[in-house]
């Protein structure tokens, strides 16, 4: 078997690296891509296995003349250039997408606005400038005239609705791209995750909550949807459980007016977290938190949710959330914002008891420990490549 990986250099393709080694071993080769202006990898190591290229045209010639000698080809989320690699290649049933949900989930043409609540998009509305509108009118052209495709946002979508398979460890989530028109409609799941089990649980594999504080959201974004849980949680009486809310990372000014309309909803009790700490220092603070609310519509920090059910916190999605549905489908005791977070529910702010904390660990440990993951990819790319010859 010869496996041909192109990716960016991001830090997700280390874990990856590792995973297919584990799987099977020296059959990867890896083609990673760099901005125009970048002479290095900053997050990938760079090995014999590893060619380096630009984002150029004659990269994307690169990609096409060697994806003839593999069997299959893992894009490791589909950027523009990615796309472009896509639609020219003739031998699209080997491709193989592993989601990572930026390109879809922040694509202005598919469902960028569709994961952001009523109140945020107004508070947050953006209006255009003369300068920015003009600029809209012309990038079309641009894209045509100077790299031979439709805008970045079209071609990706375009590229997406062309691959066969796609990487994500719920088939929720491609149930629903599908639903959206914005998949093949006959693309087959690859049941897989950049972070396995052992790897979210690296640093925390004996730690347990020990307190009754609340986590709100994990990143200063828009899809956190902060102001609409705020005003869920304005009925319920909060006497000394602090409310803890991840903004260091994300968008600065967003995380300036949560922060103001934080205080002014839960006074002394609000408990922002505006600065980078260290890993052991995090997780001391989210250790304290029996109770975890994340507000996305979409499925989105998949990692934090994971770590806070293994260390046994009570945690609640939003049912529109395809990582909710999954979650429940499977057994873990996941609660829902709209039926359960209710003021009149007395038991909306009860820790889980021991048996439910164990009972969660049980059923992820079956669903996405890496041994687990490791048989479904072996077993799975096998019979794509069966498929293919």
């Amino acid at each position: 078997m010869k496996i041909l990986h192109i990716a960016p250099d991001e830090k997700f393709i280390e874990s990856m690296y590792w995973q297919f080694e584990q799987v099977f071993p020296r059959a990867s080769a890896f083609i990673i891509v760099l901005p125009k202006e970048q002479q290095k990898t900053k997050y990938v190591e760079e090995r014999k296995t590893f060619q380096i290229i630009k984002d150029t045209k004659e990269g994307v010639a690169i990609c096409l003349h060697t994806i003839l000698a593999f069997d299959i080809v893992i894009l490791h989320g589909l950027t523009f250039f990615q796309s472009k690699v896509v639609l020219k290649c003739k031998q699209k049933n080997k491709l193989v997408w592993f989601f990572w949900g930026g390109e879809l989930y922040d694509n202005p043409k598919a469902l960028k606005y569709k994961g952001i609540g009523s109140k945020t998009t107004a508070t947050f509305e953006v209006k255009q400038d003369f300068k920015s509108r003009i600029k809209g009118l012309i990038r079309p052209f641009y894209y045509r005239i100077f790299q031979n495709a439709k805008t970045p946002e079209l071609n990706i979508l375009k590229a997406a609705r062309m691959i066969p398979n796609f990487g994500i460890v719920h088939e929720e989530e491609l149930r629903f791209l599908q639903s959206e028109t914005l998949l093949n409609p006959k693309a087959k799941q690859l049941k897989m995750t950049y972070y396995p089990l052992e790897f979210i649980f690296k640093d925390i594999e004996d730690t347990y909550i020990c307190g009754n504080d609340i986590l709100i959201g994990n990143s200063a974004s828009l899809t956190n949807n902060h102001l609409e849980l705020f005003d869920i949680l304005k009925p319920f009486t909060i006497s000394e459980e602090k409310i803890i809310v991840p903004l260091s990372y994300g968008d600065t000014g967003y995380a300036a007016r949560i922060c103001e309309e934080g205080e002014k909803t839960f006074g002394t009790n609000f408990h922002p977290l505006n600065t980078f700490m260290s890993l052991p220092d995090y997780n001391k603070i989210i250790q304290q938190c029996s109770i975890v609310i994340m507000n996305h519509y979409r499925q989105q920090a998949v990692g934090n949710i994971v770590a806070m059910l293994w260390m046994g916190a009570k945690v609640y999605l939003d049912e529109r959330n395809t990582f909710y549905q999954y979650l429940k489908r499977i057994g873990v005791g996941v609660y829902s914002i709209s039926a359960d977070l209710r003021p009149d529910n007395l038991d909306a702010f009860k820790a889980l008891e021991v048996s439910e904390v164990n009972s969660n660990r049980a059923i992820l440990r079956k669903e996405i420990s890496f041994d687990v993951l490791k048989e479904n990819l072996r077993s799975q790319l096998t019979t794509l490549i069966k498929e293919i010859a």
